[in-house]
């Protein structure tokens, strides 16, 4: 979604910020474990709320995260 919404430097900004169910239809889950999700990625700082967008302040380190978790499932 950041890709898509247009990368700036390292920072993207998706707006209007989607809806947790929107995001958890895309990846076929549950509302409830979206919301668990970008909390935490909040509370890591990797995640910002800001004038109805979502606002990814460190896109390469989002994206080493990722594919840390890709090798290791």
């Amino acid at each position: 979604m950041a890709k898509e919404a247009g990368v700036q430097g390292n920072m993207a900004r998706i707006q209007p910020a989607p809806k947790h169910s929107e995001i958890a239809s895309k990846i076929s889950t549950y509302r409830e474990q979206v919301t668990r999700e970008l909390s935490a990625l909040a509370k890591q700082g990797l995640l910002q709320r800001a004038d109805g967008a979502l606002v990814i302040p460190d896109i390469a380190r989002l994206q080493r995260i990722v594919e840390e978790v890709r090798r290791s499932a």
